[in-house]
């Protein structure tokens, strides 16, 4: 397969993260990006304990004690379905795309899977299942697979494994009205999330909740001012029961053709 297919095959799956194609970086940068965009998102799309109201501005503790609540909820939730649809913006170019992305997080022993499956733009398929990343494009029969180990030491992955915590990560403020790619939807809380220590794929985030405190809309910017915006619907928490190991099994593979190209780091 030519580099220009390889080129192809990987550059959807960043767009706003660097401001530029992967394949411009390393490949180690590109595979760690991947993987705290997909557990940044896992952990952010967990349910809130607390109401969330679009009548008074909380104070700082008052958004503190919501993030603590996020937490506290995210770790008694075990699996989550969903619908998104992407935006992203780099400069004066806009992308989109949608499909279905998968969060399992086992009681015990064992890693967490994170699988996001696109059907546009291209149909592709990323896997994190803790020991590697896996991306398959079918379109240019190649699989890109990159170790994992190391990606704990990223705030998001250790976000999503219950390794930190957000408020120990970031710092919380009120939501930015001139912080968005499209207008939200009417009704909706902002809160603004910063990296408190530098990160080096993610500047800032935006979160938008509904009244039943769910989120709808995330909104992320990189230190090249590239955004990402990812909307979720049809979110189904603890769908994926422990005991179906026939289904989890499939949320950690990846069926290929005979034929695909398997490219390792």
């Amino acid at each position: 397969m030519s580099p220009t297919c390889l080129r192809r095959s990987a550059r959807w799956l960043r767009p706003s993260l660097a401001g530029q194609s992967i394949w411009r970086r390393s490949m180690s940068k590109s595979t760690k990006a991947v993987c705290a965009l997909a557990a940044l998102l896992a952990l952010l799309v967990w349910p809130l304990w607390a109401t969330a109201t679009t009548q008074a501005e909380p104070g700082q503790k008052e958004l503190e004690a919501l993030l603590v609540k996020v937490g506290r909820n995210y770790a008694k939730t075990q699996s989550l379905e969903c619908n998104f649809r992407q935006k992203s913006r780099t400069g004066g170019r806009v992308r989109e795309g949608r499909g279905k992305a998968f969060f399992f997080r086992p009681t015990s022993t064992g890693d967490s899977v994170i699988r996001w499956e696109y059907a546009l733009p291209v149909v592709q398929t990323i896997v994190n299942d803790g020991r590697e990343i896996r991306i398959y494009t079918p379109v240019d029969r190649q699989m890109l697979v990159s170790p994992a180990a190391g990606a704990d030491t990223d705030m998001a992955y250790a976000l999503f494994t219950g390794k930190s915590t957000l408020t120990a990560t970031f710092t919380v403020a009120p939501g930015d009205p001139d912080f968005q790619l499209d207008p939200a939807p009417a009704g909706l809380q902002a809160l603004v999330l910063v990296p408190k220590n530098p990160q080096s794929q993610l500047k800032r985030a935006q979160i938008w909740l509904n009244r039943e405190a769910r989120i709808e809309r995330i909104l992320m910017e990189d230190h090249f001012e590239a955004l990402t915006e990812l909307s979720f619907d049809g979110m189904r928490f603890d769908s994926i029961r422990p005991s179906d190991t026939a289904r989890i099994a499939e949320l950690r593979s990846i069926t290929t053709p005979a034929d695909t190209q398997i490219i390792r780091q």
